[in-house]
């Protein structure tokens, strides 16, 4: 009940007023950080604060390009993707240079130069799993992103890093290696190998976690791979049953296997995130920079097994170590085909308006209040332009 004596208006009256004075409202009268409804750059969720665009903006951009691929902000063109991969390559090149060196390497001058190279290729690979990640915390959602592909990265990650440990320490793993291979054979397995491994396979388990928290599983994971995932799993554990209860194969040959399964994941997990690509006919949610540092780090892994063998002069490195070769030459493939799709296919990259509230696609569009559903119909025709589908699923 209104109280004795108070002037108030009718709620009509209200609401146009409220609404007049936003819209006479100058830009630098706002509350900073607090976005707009009909704003076609920003969330729809308002939010007190200074805005995360105001931080980077305020930053050097020397400083913005060198941190651009941690923060997966594209900074500068194709100037600040160069100056963005050299300051991780050169990061890698320090630690290497600072670190243990491999003294099976016959020539001691060489050592070096592949420490640097290995830890190169494992600061731009390592590198490579926080710009995804970062890019679904800062919009709150994973629209854009494969769950398949996510779910494929974990599986495959969880056996390389089996792979990768074993025949690095395991003593048994080693001596089955050296009976395979020759007396005098050297497993190229080294330290940052192990390191990648076991640090990828934490960073995918968390940005798998993120599209479970920010936008839930439902419908995201499709029956194929599903499938796929339950028929590797059940083939990882035969395997281990061969090993440890039939006793029919050795420790190194399961091991091999889940390199081989791995292989098969790196071969099919791409393929996900480049068709939702381009059904989208966008790579907007989707961080180019995942795949800049992929694509950086499969080149130099390949060239590190090669000199390493020239220098051993033993090539049964290659054979022996199928799964870093094959892992960096598939890499640098599939790499390249979203590399054409960000830069030449899809080049324009608009702000997804849907990046504030929790539910997506055409979920997002039947739960919205009115208001904000016509403001969203408004800027997807302000929009169509670029062409990208802002109530199509993402789970395509």
């Amino acid at each position: 009940m209104a109280e004795v004596g108070s002037k108030r208006k009718p709620p009509a009256v209200q609401q146009l007023h409220t609404q007049t004075s936003k819209t006479l409202l100058l830009p630098s009268q706002q509350q900073p950080g607090l976005t707009s409804l009909t704003s076609s750059r920003f969330s729809f969720t308002p939010f007190t604060g200074k805005r995360y665009d105001d931080v980077v903006a305020g930053t050097p951009r020397m400083l913005r390009m060198m941190a651009s691929p941690v923060t997966g902000e594209e900074h500068g063109g194709s100037e600040g993707v160069l100056v963005g991969l050299l300051t991780f390559m050169l990061i890698g090149c320090i630690i290497g240079a600072l670190l243990p060196k491999n003294e099976q390497l016959p020539t001691p001058w060489y050592r070096t130069v592949s420490a640097c190279i290995g830890y190169a290729y494992f600061v731009c690979w390592a590198v490579s799993f926080y710009p995804q990640a970062l890019t679904n915390f800062r919009r709150k959602t994973t629209v854009g992103l494969s769950a398949d592909f996510c779910a494929l990265n974990v599986l495959g990650f969880a056996c390389y890093a089996s792979y990768n440990v074993a025949l690095f320490f395991s003593g048994t793993v080693q001596d089955q290696y050296r009976i395979r291979h020759g007396p005098d054979s050297h497993i190229t397995v080294q330290s940052n190998d192990v390191a990648f491994a076991v640090h990828a396979f934490v960073l995918s388990s968390i940005t798998l976690l993120q599209i479970g928290y920010y936008d839930g599983f439902h419908d995201r994971i499709s029956k194929e791979v599903g499938v796929i995932l339950v028929i590797l799993i059940l083939v990882i554990v035969f395997g281990f049953s061969l090993v440890v209860l039939a006793k029919r194969i050795a420790f190194l040959d399961f091991f091999y296997l889940l390199s081989y399964i791995k292989i098969l994941i790196t071969l099919l997990k791409y393929l996900p995130q480049i068709v939702l690509n381009f059904q989208r006919k966008s790579t907007h949610g989707f961080s180019i920079w995942q795949i800049l540092l992929d694509f950086s780090g499969g080149i130099l892994s390949i060239t590190q097994l090669v000199l390493d063998c020239l220098d051993l002069r033993d090539l049964s490195g290659l054979t022996g170590n199928l799964a870093k070769f094959l892992l960096g030459a598939i890499s640098v493939v599939l790499d390249t085909i979203i590399m054409l799709q960000h830069y030449i296919w899809f080049p324009a990259q608009v702000e997804d308006v849907r990046h504030g509230p929790r539910v997506t696609g055409k979920a997002f569009a039947a739960e919205e209040p009115p208001r904000k559903q016509q403001s969203l119909e408004a800027d997807n025709r302000g929009h169509a332009s670029h062409g990208f589908p802002f109530y199509r699923s993402t789970s395509m």
